[in-house]
């Protein structure tokens, strides 16, 4: 399986290109393309974690605890990154009675201006039916509507596996088999006793410390079945 960064890395590493592509570069090394992937990459994690951390103490000071953040979260979070420079000073603002919104401003042009239109284009290539560059990208390697090429992959639907069967044993599933050790490690200690001609019943031993201590769980939530 592959692993989380690689493949998160991987699915940046085409927008990074478009974005070059549209700004004017038609080749890339190897390494330099990683590094500015990279450099992505680690700004829009920053930008996640400073909305995350203004979500949480925006809703800690409000009356509904919702810790969804909000377009002013992640206003917040822009700025805090330096992504809606220039802005005056906070006193500046109140002693002109009015907020400097040239930033934000600026973002807006620049997201709805010719460059981004650009890069969007580019993205897209050439299909405006399609809502971003992976539903293109499947439009493209699709002759039809039909998503079931991509099913169970990351580009499709997830499948429903149903409940994984335990073969070669005496308990048809691992949750018959988790209750078989759960009941035989809540039994009396008298009901657990050696019998009268020294042999122990095989299914009166407790459980093992580690299945002893699901409690109320059930071990297929500690599993990664896939």
């Amino acid at each position: 399986m592959t692993p989380p960064h690689t493949l998160f890395h991987s699915l940046l590493r085409p927008a990074v290109l478009q974005i070059l592509r549209a700004t004017g570069f038609h080749s890339a090394k190897t390494s330099v393309l990683d590094a500015v992937t990279d450099l992505a990459e680690r700004y829009l994690y920053h930008l996640c974690e400073l909305t995350a951390l203004y979500a949480a103490h925006n809703d800690s000071i409000s009356e509904t605890a919702d810790l969804s953040p909000t377009v002013v979260d992640v206003r917040l979070a822009l700025q805090r990154a330096g992504a809606l420079l220039p802005e005056r000073l906070e006193g500046e603002q109140e002693y002109l009675g009015a907020e400097d919104m040239r930033g934000l401003e600026e973002f807006i042009a620049w997201a709805a201006g010719p460059q981004n239109r650009e890069i969007k284009r580019i993205a897209l290539d050439g299909n405006d039916e399609a809502v971003d560059y992976l539903d293109a990208l499947k439009k493209k390697h699709s002759k039809n509507d039909d998503d079931s090429k991509f099913l169970g992959t990351l580009l499709g639907k997830c499948i429903e596996h149903g409940e994984v069967q335990v073969e070669g044993g005496e308990f048809p599933s691992i949750s018959n088999w988790e209750e078989k050790l759960r009941a035989a490690a809540q039994r009396s200690p008298s009901a657990q006793a050696p019998g009268a001609d020294g042999d122990e019943d095989s299914d009166s031993r407790p459980g093992s410390s580690g299945l002893s201590s699901l409690g109320d769980r059930s071990i297929a939530d500690d599993m990664e079945l896939s």
